[in-house]
């Protein structure tokens, strides 16, 4: 179609972009996770701030930091942070950090559960009971930690001994899996 001497043309994607926004407390720690997937999903792709920060990254066998200073990252900005993962974000002492993820909503997304700990999260970006998010439920226990500290529930035979714990988009949690490894897969469809 030709309009005032142009040409328009339409086009349709089944991508789905968005954000979340996420606020780290001054001088607090805030079990969080990147909800969307950006580039490499690297640390200095990911979280754009002109605020110090630190990330604490749990590796299995103990911890890596990921360090801003007014914004710049000087350490750890190659760490990839994908979503299904998770890390402990430190607001400096001066005030709240705010953090904006962007990027892409996969649409099908697997995350690996290990045997032992591990930091997890939805790799869709939904808040609810696990149960709700089809977490495959074994024999495990569910820390999760907010400004109240830890809470845990635990898992036996598939069934939760406590209620099935509610997360928030973008945020993290403690698998303590007492099973065999499993992986918790999602998939999201475009109508």
């Amino acid at each position: 179609m030709a309009v005032g001497g142009s040409l328009l043309a339409q086009t349709t994607s089944k991508n789905i972009v968005g954000y979340v926004n996420k606020t780290v407390p001054k001088n607090a720690f805030t079990l969080i996770s990147n909800p969307l997937n950006n580039g490499g999903n690297k640390v200095s792709e990911v979280i754009k701030t002109s605020s110090d920060l630190v990330l604490y990254h749990y590796t299995g066998a103990g911890w890596a930091a990921s360090i801003s200073l007014g914004g710049e990252w000087i350490d750890g900005g190659d760490v990839v942070i994908a979503p299904g993962g998770g890390f402990f974000a430190q607001g400096p002492a001066d005030g709240d950090v705010k953090i904006t993820f962007v990027g892409e909503v996969a649409v099908g997304a697997t995350v690996a559960i290990p045997a032992g700990l591990s930091i997890r999260s939805s790799a869709l970006p939904q808040a609810g009971k696990l149960d709700a998010l089809e977490y495959p439920v074994g024999d495990e226990t569910i820390y999760t930690y907010g400004a109240a500290g830890y809470s845990a529930a635990i898992a036996l035979g598939g069934q939760w001994l406590d209620p099935a714990p509610t997360v928030e988009v973008g945020q993290a949690f403690f698998v303590g899996n007492d099973g065999a490894a499993k992986n918790w897969t999602r998939t999201f469809t475009i109508n």
